[in-house]
C-alpha cells in the first residue's frame, strides 16, 4: 500500500487531533516533486499543508521521526539544487526523487552537514554548562557546525571555547540525531571543564552562559523534545 506525506515549503507537516502526522493514499500535488522513504512510503512537496489535516506542526517537532526527518532533507534538496553546478544545465531526477544528474552525467546527492553538541561537566561538582542564544528564549547544550579538516572532538572543543571560554577535556561520543530542519546531522558528545569561569572572551554568540545543577534544570527553559539536546540533559539529569 502507497501513502504520501504531504510537506510544506517551510518544513511543516498536517497532523490529526492527536498530533500524528497525517499520511494520505493519493498524492495531493502529482506534478510536484517526490521522495522516497522507504517501503510504500512517499513525501510530496505541497504548497500548503492547511486543510489536510485537523492541525499543522513544524518539523522540528518530529526530530526523532526518521520518514519526517528524510523527507524535509530531500525535498529541501530538491528546493535548491535545480542546476548542475558543472554545467548549469537542468537537472533530472530519478524516480525516487534522490540521485540527480545533469547534461554533464555527474551524479549529484544530497549534501549532510555535520554538527556537534556537547554536554560539558563541571568537574568539581555537579554541574552542567548550558547557553541561551541571542534569539532563543530557552537554554540549551553548546553546539555548532564542524569545520573543513576538523575532527568531531576538535570541534568540540573549538565551540566550547568559542562560545563559551571554556577549555574542556575527555571528550567521549553520546550519540547523534538527524537534524533536518538544517539539512545536518548532529553528534552528541559529553565533556569536562575545571574552568568554572571563562578564561578567554567569547563569540558572542551566546547571550547568557550559566552552570545549572539537577535542581536548577527543573525550573529552567530548556531545549524541547525531540532534540538531540533535550535528550542529552534528560539522561544527565536521570543518572
Amino acid at each position: 500500500m502507497t501513502d504520501f506525506l504531504p510537506v510544506d515549503p517551510a518544513g511543516a507537516v498536517p497532523v490529526d487531533a492527536a498530533g500524528i502526522p497525517v499520511r494520505v493514499s493519493t498524492s495531493p500535488a502529482p506534478a510536484a516533486p517526490h521522495v522516497h522513504l522507504g517501503g510504500g512510503h512517499w513525501a510530496v512537496r505541497v504548497p500548503s499543508v492547511a486543510g489536510l489535516g485537523t492541525g499543522v506542526r513544524p518539523a522540528r517537532a518530529f526530530a526523532g521521526d526518521r520518514d519526517i526527518s528524510r523527507a524535509v532533507a530531500l525535498l529541501r534538496h530538491r528546493d535548491r539544487h535545480l542546476f548542475d553546478p558543472a554545467d548549469g544545465s537542468t537537472l533530472a531526477y530519478d524516480d525516487d526523487g534522490i540521485r540527480a544528474a545533469g547534461a554533464s552525467g555527474r551524479e549529484l546527492y544530497p549534501r549532510v552537514d555535520p554538527a556537534v553538541i556537547g554536554l560539558i561537566r563541571r568537574a568539581d561538582t555537579e554541574a552542567i554548562l548550558l547557553g541561551r542564544g541571542v534569539d532563543r528564549p530557552y537554554f540549551s547544550l553548546i553546539a555548532g557546525y564542524v569545520d573543513p579538516g576538523e575532527t568531531l572532538e576538535e570541534a568540540v572543543a573549538r565551540e566550547a571555547f568559542e562560545e563559551t571560554g571554556r577549555r574542556i577535556t575527555e571528550v567521549t561520543y553520546w550519540g547523534s540525531q538527524p537534524w533536518a530542519v538544517s539539512g545536518s546531522i548532529m553528534v552528541g558528545f559529553t565533556a569536562v571543564t575545571s574552568d568554572i569561569d571563562a578564561v578567554a572572551g567569547t563569540d558572542g554568540e551566546l547571550a547568557e552562559i550559566r552552570w545549572a545543577t539537577r535542581d536548577d534544570l527543573t525550573h529552567l527553559p530548556l531545549a524541547g523534545e525531540g532534540s538531540i539536546a533535550h535528550a542529552m540533559i534528560t539522561a544527565w539529569r536521570n543518572a
